[in-house]
C-alpha cells in the first residue's frame, strides 16, 4: 500500500485558499468607497486583499473593469438593500422617505467620517470617464430614482402629498438633493439636517 509522506503532503496543506471574486469586489468597494476610486492603485488593492495583481486582471482585465463591476455590486446590495429597507413600510411613505435621506447622516460602524455614495464620489472623479463606469454610474442613479419615483406616489396615494404634484419632477428634484446631501456630508458640512428639512418643506409646497 502507497502511503503518502510528509514530503508529498507538504504541497497540498500549502496551498493557498482561492479568494473568490466576491471577495474581491467587497473588499474593493471599501478601498473605492472610502478613499475614492482614483486614489485607490492596483497596489492599494495587492495589498489590502492579499492578491497580485495578475490575478485582479485574469479576473477583471483592468482597474476600469473592476470598479465598473464594484459600482454594479453596491447598486444591487447597498442601494438595493437601502430602498428595500426605507421603503419597504407602506404605513408611512413619507417618513420612509425622509428616513432614507437623514440615514446617509449616520457614519458606518466604528467610523467617525461620513463615506457618502461611492456612485456619487466616482461620478466627481476622472475614473467616471470610462464607458464601463458611465454605464454603471448612470444606471445607479437611475435605480435611484425609480426608488424615488415610487415612494413619492406612494405618499400621494396616501394623501401624504398633494394630488396634483408631479411624481417624476418631483422624484428628479429629490435625487438631485440627495446627491448634494451626499456631497456635503462626505466633506464634514455641517447642520444637514436642516438641509433636509428645507428639502421635505419644499415638497410639501408643492
Amino acid at each position: 500500500i502507497y502511503t503518502l509522506s510528509l514530503h508529498d503532503a507538504l504541497p497540498i496543506l500549502a496551498r493557498p485558499v482561492k479568494i473568490s471574486d466576491e471577495a474581491i469586489l467587497d473588499g474593493a468597494i471599501d478601498l473605492f468607497w472610502r478613499h475614492g476610486a482614483d486614489r485607490v492603485s492596483i497596489r492599494d488593492l495587492e495589498r489590502s486583499l492579499e492578491v497580485r495583481a495578475p490575478s485582479i486582471y485574469r479576473r477583471f482585465d483592468s482597474k476600469d473593469e473592476l470598479l465598473a463591476r464594484c459600482l454594479d455590486r453596491y447598486v444591487d446590495q447597498q442601494i438595493g438593500g437601502r430602498v428595500g429597507y426605507f421603503f419597504a413600510d407602506t404605513s408611512d411613505p413619507l417618513e420612509g422617505l425622509r428616513s432614507f435621506f437623514t440615514s446617509v447622516l449616520r457614519p458606518h460602524p466604528g467610523e467617525e467620517t461620513l463615506r457618502g455614495c461611492l456612485l456619487t464620489t466616482t461620478a466627481s472623479r476622472s475614473e467616471s470617464s470610462t464607458e464601463n463606469t458611465r454605464h454603471a454610474i448612470n444606471r445607479g442613479f437611475e435605480a435611484i430614482e425609480t426608488a424615488l419615483l415610487l415612494q413619492v406616489q406612494a405618499c400621494i396615494d396616501a394623501g401624504q402629498l398633494a394630488a396634483d404634484l408631479d411624481p417624476e419632477s418631483a422624484a428628479r428634484s429629490l435625487l438631485l438633493s440627495f446627491q448634494g446631501l451626499l456631497v456635503l456630508a462626505r466633506s464634514g458640512a455641517a447642520n444637514l439636517h436642516a438641509h433636509i428639512d428645507a428639502t421635505f418643506d419644499s415638497l410639501a409646497r408643492h
